[in-house]
């Protein structure tokens, strides 16, 4: 393989500007050369020129679309820093309110002070048939004739998903610890405790989302009851947001996420009304699995005058990219993203 070998700014742009990216002269270019020293050419160029390329053109071969400027490249990597932001404030909110309600329903069952042990959680097989399927096929097993066995390695799965977690959550308490993190060595000291509305706190959104779904499930239904929404479905909800959150604190490309799984929509309540469109064989062809998704989840979760604050906000970044746009659309930025003409219906799901 052929090592990359150093190039310095004015060759990178000479670079560009034989595929066809317009970047002026002078103090133009120097405005730009500014730019890339301060924001990083991978991130600007590499990360959003996608939409910008000729169609059919290879890495080898890359050219850009007639007329495109830099200055609209590095508008698509403005807007997607912006949008994090949007979506951070929102994911926070989402983060908060779900940690609060499941300490708060866990503590009321299982009490404050010693209340991570196996019992408390679901130590037995699970009764979902995907992880049953899937631990068959791992297995060379047969769901038919093998099934208790099938269910044995479930719950020893289970357990020691359990334990493990049990384990990672002293090993953060025990890293608060030798950080002198105030309110943990206060409670530690004083009573030998952590309670849990104060230890998820500490917890990152995946870990809390991890408990959430090792615990029983009449306990993960009085969980989800409080937002309305199935139990199962929560978990998703907190799987798309933990996984975007990460995505928005490390300053990640983020407009164009998309998710392995999908929404289940028969479970949202008014969800036709956002109009969303279908492939030939009946799947929504976006708007489940990407960014759109999880505003659905904040209309979903939150009150209605922040998702009315977020639409406002999202919608004043999409009209400040739309006006430096010329060689693509704002609809084609938003397509990519799942949004659509109707959006801003998502404040009338709940």
């Amino acid at each position: 393989m052929k090592n990359k070998e150093f190039k310095t700014y004015h060759q990178l742009i000479d670079i560009l500007r034989e595929r066809g990216l317009q970047i002026g002269k002078g103090a133009h270019e120097n405005r730009v050369i500014r730019i890339l020293e301060k924001e990083n050419y991978y991130n600007v160029i590499n990360g959003y020129k996608d939409l910008f390329l000729m169609e059919g053109c290879t890495s080898e071969n890359e050219k850009y679309k007639q007329g495109t400027s830099f200055y609209e490249i590095f508008a698509l990597y403005t807007f997607d820093r912006e949008i994090r932001h949007i979506y951070l404030k929102y994911l926070l909110m989402v983060e908060n309110s779900f940690k609060t309600v499941l300490s708060h329903e866990f503590s009321r069952l299982y009490g404050h002070e010693n209340y991570l042990k196996l019992e408390n959680f679901h130590a037995v097989y699970s009764t979902n048939n995907k992880v049953l399927k899937r631990i068959a096929s791992a297995n060379k097993l047969d769901m038919k004739t093998d099934l208790p066995i099938i269910y044995r390695l479930s719950a020893e799965e289970n357990i020691g998903n359990i334990i493990k977690l049990i384990g990672d959550i002293q090993q953060e308490i025990a890293r608060q610890m030798s950080k002198h993190h105030q309110v943990v060595t206060h409670y530690m000291s004083e009573y030998g405790y952590i309670p849990l509305w104060v230890l998820v706190n500490v917890l990152t959104f995946g870990k809390v989302t991890s408990f959430y779904r090792l615990m029983k499930e009449p306990d993960k239904v009085a969980v989800a009851k409080t937002f309305g929404v199935p139990h199962d479905e929560l978990h998703k909800f907190m799987d798309f947001c933990s996984l975007a959150r990460n995505k928005c604190a490390h300053d990640e490309r983020f407009f164009d996420i998309k998710f392995r799984g999908s929404l289940h929509t028969k479970s949202i309540t008014n969800f036709n009304v956002l109009c969303l469109s279908r492939d030939q064989n009946g799947s929504y062809s976006s708007g489940t699995n990407d960014a759109f998704a999880i505003a659905i989840v904040f209309a979903l979760l939150l009150n209605k005058s922040d998702i009315k604050d977020f639409v406002s906000a999202m919608k004043h970044s999409f009209r400040k990219l739309s006006k430096k746009l010329y060689t693509v659309t704002i609809e084609a930025v938003m397509q990519m993203m799942g949004y659509h003409s109707l959006w801003e219906k998502i404040i009338y799901l709940k």
